[in-house]
């Protein structure tokens, strides 16, 4: 909990070792009963003044979280795993359907709209950045849902 809590810190009131990603709109897909597997989305934006390197990524509700990607391949929509990710100073990357996202496998009980899941990134500095996302049957938001200033 404490890297949630610093992860929403201001940038000025967190540590200088502390990485400096903002996330917004964090949600995780709600899943059918007895679905194992789910999917996570968000936005990350890198304020720093250095490249930080994405080499994994975990949450509080599955045995094992990937990075992903969708491209077309002969006509047909895959998934490609990736092995890392890294973002440039001031560049705002998107993890959405279709595109980029974590993939979250081995859930430990069905996700239900309304709950709100941790999702982590591991940084190739040994560092974790953890946010809340709130578990949606799409990409809108819900009226209750501001995970920018969600404690």
């Amino acid at each position: 909990m404490a890297a949630l809590a610093l992860g929403l810190l201001p940038l000025g009131v967190a540590a200088e070792q502390d990485p400096p990603l903002e996330f917004e709109n964090a949600w995780v897909r709600a899943m059918p009963p007895f679905q194992p597997n789910s999917a996570g989305y968000f936005t990350v934006t890198n304020r720093g003044d250095d490249a930080i390197a994405i080499v994994g990524a975990s949450s509080n509700v599955a045995e094992k979280v990937e990075l992903h990607t969708t491209r077309e391949v002969d006509g047909l929509m895959r998934m490609k795993k990736l092995k890392g990710l890294a973002i440039a100073p001031g560049e705002r990357v998107e993890f959405a359907p279709g595109g980029k996202h974590l993939m979250l496998f081995g859930l430990a009980f069905r996700l239900v709209p309304g709950d709100d899941v941790q999702i982590c990134l591991q940084l190739a500095t040994n560092e974790e950045v953890c946010t809340d996302a709130e578990v949606r049957m799409s990409g809108e938001s819900s009226d209750s849902a501001d995970h920018q200033h969600h404690h």
